[in-house]
């Protein structure tokens, strides 16, 4: 790979000084347009590449932006991630990707890397666990410094970050009185680490909707789990262990665990929708294409993250003196993986 072209060999080559080509780059008036034009034809010759974070470092600003989450490759935040690097991507500026997993010690190490960087702002969703965290004192700080954090997939209330998310326990009504109008009664429920605060809301509204529907209240009908499939799949096998009277009704937190439950269904002999009915959450590709396509609340998961690029670049240009929050719709998309109750057994005599 040949080396990098610097200001250094670009002033060398016209007998100028790294600082005059500098400040060719930057359009001073203190440059004569003839030397200019020399600059900018070496520039074009030589194909120079800019050194942002030789630039950032040189002038204190920084064209990069900052995003965080658990897990990239989760069908989920890719979706997301995307919609970030497109919309930064429009007006110039670009994204370092980093992962956080659920660990609130690498989100901090993380956004401590990105400000010697200095970047201004980020897109992060960090691991709280209630809607009123007790942040650490880094977190702390971050709120009343200039540097600029937005939370997706998070609901803090009152919002104490930007926050832009899409109405999740909206989305559990709408799947559970689904279920219940087409008759189900014994319903289990996959939840992700139940301790992060957005399964942990989904898991208090799906306990809510249990009573209010008049579902079974069964903790052998609750699991969790990574919402990977190999983390459906288990989650499955474990509740069909612990349950001899089997759900009529599985609810996965996300579409790659479903797709996890439909093939332990399936190892097991069980007919969806005949004998047990499956909804989940996303709507990603995943929901389109498995062997029976599944029932799921549709997630604006582009939107969030344009809408979350979009209130970073407000926030850092100094257009937002509150924290912005942003709730999106949800809607259910009913497919082949949703059915009727099957029909009780009939008690013998």
């Amino acid at each position: 790979m040949a080396r990098q072209i610097t200001l250094r060999d670009i002033g060398r080559q016209l007998g100028l000084s790294a600082m005059t080509v500098s400040l060719v780059l930057r359009d001073s008036p203190r440059i004569s347009d003839a030397t200019k034009t020399r600059v900018r034809d070496a520039i074009r010759g030589l194909n120079y590449e800019p050194n942002q974070l030789a630039r950032a470092l040189a002038t204190g600003r920084s064209n990069l932006i900052g995003v965080i989450v658990p897990n990239s490759s989760d069908l989920y935040y890719a979706e997301v991630i995307r919609a970030i690097e497109d919309a930064a991507s429009a007006v110039q500026y670009h994204v370092l990707l980093c992962n956080g997993s659920y660990r609130m010690e690498t989100y901090t190490s993380r956004v401590r890397d990105m400000r010697r960087l200095h970047m201004k702002g980020i897109v992060a969703a960090p691991p709280f666990t209630s809607e009123r965290p007790r942040l650490p004192a880094f977190w702390r700080e971050l709120i009343q410094s200039d540097f600029e954090v937005v939370l997706v997939n998070r609901q803090l209330a009152p919002p104490i970050f930007h926050q832009v998310a899409a109405d999740y326990m909206r989305g559990v009504e709408l799947l559970t009185a689904a279920l219940a109008e087409r008759g189900h009664r014994r319903v289990a429920y996959i939840s992700g680490h139940p301790a992060v605060l957005p399964f942990r809301q989904r898991l208090e509204t799906f306990r809510r909707c249990v009573r209010a529907h008049g579902f079974d209240e069964d903790d052998s009908l609750l699991e969790s789990g990574d919402l990977t499939c190999a983390g459906g799949y288990a989650a499955c096998r474990r509740l069909w262990a612990a349950n001899r009277r089997r759900p009529t009704a599985i609810v996965a937190s996300s579409d790659t665990a479903a797709v996890g439950v439909l093939r332990c269904l399936d190892e097991l002999g069980v007919d969806v929708p005949g004998q047990v009915s499956v909804g989940s959450f996303d709507g990603t590709p995943f929901a389109d294409f498995t062997h029976r396509s599944l029932t799921t609340v549709v997630t604006p998961m582009y939107e969030i993250g344009r809408q979350a690029f979009q209130t970073l670049l407000d926030a850092m240009s100094g257009r937002l003196t509150a924290p912005r929050s942003v709730i999106l719709p949800v809607t259910l998309r009913v497919r082949e993986s949703l059915g009727p109750a099957p029909p009780r057994p009939s008690a013998r005599r």
